[in-house]
């Protein structure tokens, strides 16, 4: 533990080191002598690898590399599960230490609940591709690293529980086998957000803070996605409201005892036939909103009776009542999604398409009445035109009979971004679509923002300008209808797709977009944010904060020439840099995704089905940030930054950096860069290069091409900053990873011989090590 690392708290740092122990003598004992000094010389390797210089750093992972190609098929497994599983100690520490020091610091005192509203909306990730078993082992140490940082007592027997842990981990595979389900996939998201201490969470904050609600698009999502369509559908709404059912079942016992001490029959009866109806709704049926009410209408009497008895309302009942606010239809709704020209050929096709039978179920089984209890939003992706909401609203109403689920416009793409006024404009002239507006959807005018396709297509600041235009022009002209505007966000955990800290996401939002704040969470990022209720607590008080300083900071500034200068000319170089044929010949030869359809990683598939050669339109968002993530070099935040940098005049760099000091828009994508910049690895990215197909010639012009648009970049943002410092605002951050980066290298390593070697199940394992390692997959 190195005095050196003096920004990350003493109590963290001597968890991941007790911690770490306790795996090395699980490798020792269950490896064997031989693998633990293999594993032990490769750590202690890494940790000198920090103070070394490029060149330096360079033979010694050549050196490994080589050293790793002399051990047998399981001894390499063994190695890439002894490094997974510490990334995975480390991130669980790091999770542990975030609900002590919550617990310890109580969050900022809201006197009144605030009318704004948080949707998050719930997505899948390839992080499902860890097994179930996995990620429950690793939650027990969780919560037992919790009682260790207390300091509850019996710390000797703690490390024994966290030691135990350890060795199932070690005996239990970390990745699935089998390629997930998307139904395998809703479980895994409900597992976490309904599980009992983050429901009650959920419950508290919606009644203490803001109006909380919870969306998937798992079930719904059937853009491009085979696996997806009525019986999948229902399978997933089927799999929330098993867990309802339990919770439901839980609090009646609950009020049962409360109601058995005051012996009163009239009560006793009312719970009882409570009791029958809920049996009713274990399996979603065409008369489920009918059951649903019957049970809404015995909980009012069951209240108003109680409280003529007792004078005053159960909380139990409160909370039940609490729960029909939340979810009315007693699932997680989903959030439905097509793509336009899908939509287009639904209409006409004489065979009922995919969408087109789940909408229907959807209308079988909301009695034409009550849809958006379990649809919230049919959302048309890749819309460019009037048209497609037309038919998008068409095919609503020929389904459902009812316009009860809200049409929703995904605007994605840069051309779609710039064409989305003319769109919203005729939505907004036209009568029939204001219509459902003002009496079906509660005045809300709802439009999705996609991060992922337009920073894939030309950049992420170039991504966040167009964003950040668009919504301005849009929450003018919807506000100007008099009608209230709402962004849906459809951005991820890493930063490429638009993640990042609550601050950075919502600084330049507009104040329409934060009274109703709409993202999409990723995954891995539904791990971390829900990892306690103190982390869960913490996140949503954040958002409404956030809201409270953007009624204080009024309007929003007009964005600075310079900077939409400088965005224009790293959008240039960007978009020269992925139409070279040759890109993609190198995405192909030198990162994981050629393999990622044998990965088994989730249920969507890597590429469009459509294409029939990989480049940038058939290429996925969330494959697209893997190969970057996995090769460590984090490619669309920062490249094209450096060249239009060196570039520029020196005074041209003047009023960039005088921009910087102004633009909440440019000094949120300055610091997020500055993090980006700190996690790349070129070293890494180099040996992914040797050991492609590519020729030496062709290795030796890529890597000087990343190599001096990297170094123009971090110049870029040492000058903009006048800091020293990458990570200047978050040094902790900083040490956190140098000191992880170093140990998620013999991972790499390994990914590489496994490619080479094609074995897949260790290709798998590296993903998820790695993974965890960076802290994001895509």
């Amino acid at each position: 533990m190195s005095s050196e690392y003096s920004h990350l708290p003493k109590e963290l740092k001597v968890l991941v080191r007790d911690t770490v122990k306790l795996l090395g003598e699980v490798i020792l004992e269950e490896g064997g002598d031989k693998l633990y000094q293999e594993v032990e010389s490769i750590r202690t390797k890494m940790i000198d690898y920090r103070e070394m210089d490029e060149a330096s750093r360079q033979k010694i992972l050549t050196k490994i590399l080589n050293q790793l190609k002399e051990n047998n098929k399981r001894t390499k497994h063994e190695i890439a599960l002894s490094f997974t599983l510490m990334m995975e100690l480390i991130n669980t520490c790091e999770a542990a230490y975030r609900t002590f020091k919550l617990k310890n610091n109580p969050l900022t005192h809201h006197p009144e609940r605030m009318d704004n509203t948080m949707v998050y909306v719930l997505t899948a990730h390839p992080t499902e591709a860890r097994t179930p078993q996995n990620i429950e082992l690793f939650r027990r140490i969780q919560s037992v690293a919790i009682r260790i940082l207390d300091r509850s007592g019996e710390e000797g027997y703690m490390k024994s529980i966290i030691k135990h842990n350890l060795k199932l981990a070690w005996l239990l595979p970390i990745t699935r086998h089998e390629k997930p389900e998307v139904v395998d996939e809703a479980n895994h998201l409900f597992s976490i957000i309904l599980r009992p201490d983050i429901f009650d969470t959920i419950l508290r904050a919606d009644r203490d803070l803001g109006n909380i609600r919870i969306r998937t698009w798992v079930g719904g999502d059937k853009d491009g996605h085979p696996g997806v369509d009525d019986k999948v559908m229902l399978a997933c709404l089927n799999a929330s409201r098993k867990y309802f059912i339990e919770i439901l079942n839980k609090i009646c016992s609950e009020l049962s005892r409360d109601i058995d001490y005051l012996g009163n029959d009239k009560l006793r009866n009312l719970l009882g036939n409570f009791k029958i109806q809920i049996k009713n709704l274990k399996k979603i049926s065409k008369n489920d909103s009918h059951h649903l009410k019957v049970v809404r209408t015995i909980l009012i009497k069951l209240d108003q009776t109680y409280i003529k008895v007792v004078g005053q309302a159960a909380p139990r009942i409160l909370k039940l009542q609490s729960i029909f606010k939340l979810f009315p239809c007693l699932v997680v709704p989903i959030e439905m999604r097509e793509d336009a020209e899908i939509i287009q050929e639904a209409l006409i096709s004489k065979k009922p398409l995919a969408i087109e039978k789940m909408l229907v179920k959807i209308g079988e089984i909301s009695q034409k009445g009550n849809a958006s209890g379990y649809v919230q939003g049919f959302i048309i992706s890749m819309c460019h035109s009037y048209q497609d909401v037309e038919n998008a609203r068409k095919l609503l109403k020929k389904a459902t009979g009812s316009m009860d689920i809200q049409v929703i416009p995904l605007f994605e793409t840069a051309a779609a971004l710039e064409s989305s006024s003319k769109i919203v404009s005729q939505m907004l002239s036209n009568e029939k679509f204001m219509q459902n507006v003002q009496k079906k959807w509660n005045h809300r005018f709802e439009i999705m923002l996609g991060y992922s396709d337009s920073s894939k297509g030309m950049g992420v600041l170039p991504s966040r300008i167009t964003i950040a235009k668009t919504m301005k022009a849009l929450d003018q002209l919807i506000s100007k209808a008099k009608v209230v505007p709402v962004f849906f966000h459809g951005s991820g955990g890493s930063v490429d797709r638009g993640g990042g800290s609550i601050k950075e996401q919502t600084s330049w939002w507009p104040k329409s977009a934060l009274n109703i704040y709409k993202a999409t969470i990723q995954g891995e990022m539904v791990e971390r944010n829900f990892t306690s209720a103190e982390v869960s607590m913490s996140g949503m008080n954040k958002i409404i904060e956030n809201f409270s300083q953007a009624k204080e900071s009024g309007k929003s500034k007009n964005l600075d020439q310079t900077i939409e200068n400088f965005s224009e000319k790293v959008k240039s170089h960007y978009i020269e840099k992925i139409e070279d044929p040759r890109f993609f010949a190198m995405i192909e030869s030198a990162t994981p995704y050629s393999y990622l359809s044998a990965l088994k990683l989730g249920s969507r598939p890597a590429k469009r089905s459509k294409a029939k050669k990989l480049d940038l339109s058939s290429i996925r968002a969330i494959p697209w940030i893997l190969c970057w993530t996995q090769t460590r070099i984090l490619f669309p935040t920062w490249w094209g930054v450096g060249t239009a940098w060196k570039d520029l005049k020196q005074s041209e760099r003047q009023k960039l950096k005088t921009a910087y000091n102004s633009s909440n828009l440019f000094g949120s994508f300055v610091r997020i860069l500055g993090f980006t910049l700190s996690k790349v690895e070129l070293a890494v990215f180099r040996i992914y290069l040797q050991e492609s197909d590519l020729d030496s010639e062709e290795q030796k012009r890529i890597f000087e091409e990343f190599e001096k648009e990297y170094n123009h970049a971090v110049s870029f943002v040492h000058f903009i900053t006048g800091e020293k410092d990458l990570l200047w605002y978050r040094p902790w951050l900083a040490e956190s990873i140098q000191l992880r980066a170093s140990m998620i290298h013999p991972l790499n390593l390994l990914q590489i011989l496994a490619y080479r070697s094609k074995d897949m199940e260790l290709v798998r394992k590296t993903i998820a090590g790695i993974s965890s390692g960076m802290m994001t997959t895509g």
